[in-house]
């Protein structure tokens, strides 16, 4: 058996064994999109795959990004969706190890099942904080600053942002299950991406991002009374990404681990884009 680098030859047969192994819900172009995303300057591989006698018996795939965290540009690895045929289960931590010896890197998972967790984990990684926010979007009665804004028409988001706010919507703009809405004032404004959900039978934003949490405390308004006319009564939002809680939100916890193996970024500082969260439907 051999490990190998997932390289564009390789995406088409990759993606069409993880539609039949892993999730056949996820479509084999689906698959293959999600890892062809140019998140990074450079991208030594779309992850590792296994071949016994030229067939491919397991995968694991990797997101790379490059990320501008607090002003300093940071390199990012996202392994994720990993999967091998049950007879060839025994060689499938070399998978992982041929990944994770790649160097420079800050390293997530956010999608592992509980078994998986506890084998990352086992390799020097860490549980980001699981607090979880729900809270109602409000409508707000007096008037809002002069020069305040709400854009979520993606022809004009962009004239509204600037710095890595904007990078991060030119590198999601195309995925069709992603929301946006830019708000805030000039040179005070925020990004937001979102997927539609629910929770306890009402609709709900899930917030996945939000790139300034300063501006979302000055003008978080601005969203939620956004949210709210379109048919979206609550919100959902990581605790980690807001410096202080919404007025009358609902303190629970993640059941899904997320994971991170960094030796400088703090929890408020590993994000949910430039990953499988965003390039997959999941």
């Amino acid at each position: 058996m051999e490990v190998l680098p997932i390289l564009p030859g390789d995406l088409e047969a990759v993606a069409k064994f993880l539609h039949e192994n892993l999730s056949r819900r996820i479509s084999p172009s689906a698959w293959q999109d999600s890892l062809t995303h140019r998140w990074a300057a450079s991208q030594p591989n779309h992850g590792m795959h296994l071949r016994d006698n030229g067939q491919i018996v397991g995968a694991l795939c990797a997101v790379y990004s490059d990320q501008v965290i607090d002003g300093k540009p940071e390199r990012f690895c996202n392994p994720h969706s990993w999967c091998v045929l049950d007879e060839h289960r025994h060689a499938s931590i070399n998978l992982v190890l041929a990944v994770l010896r790649q160097r420079d890197y800050h390293f997530t998972m956010f999608t592992p099942n509980p078994k998986v967790a506890q084998v990352f984990m086992g390799l020097r990684f860490r549980l980001l904080d699981d607090g979880l926010l729900f809270f109602p979007n409000l409508p707000r009665w007096w008037p809002s600053a002069r020069g305040s804004f709400v854009e979520a028409r993606n022809d004009h988001i962009a004239a509204r942002l600037s710095g890595p706010a904007l990078a991060e919507f030119q590198a999601h703009r195309a995925i069709p299950w992603l929301r946006f809405v830019a708000f805030g004032c000039p040179g005070d404004a925020c990004l937001a991406i979102y997927k539609r959900g629910r929770w306890k039978r009402m609709a709900c934003a899930m917030l996945g991002h939000l790139s300034d949490p300063l501006a979302w405390q000055q003008h978080g308004h601005l969203l939620r009374q956004h949210l709210l006319g379109l048919g979206m009564p609550v919100s959902r939002i990581e605790s980690r990404f807001v410096p202080v809680a919404p007025l009358l939100a609902y303190r629970t916890k993640r059941t899904q681990p997320k994971l991170v193996s960094t030796r400088t970024l703090t929890d408020s500082q590993v994000r949910d884009v430039y990953s499988e969260l965003m390039a997959l439907d999941i």
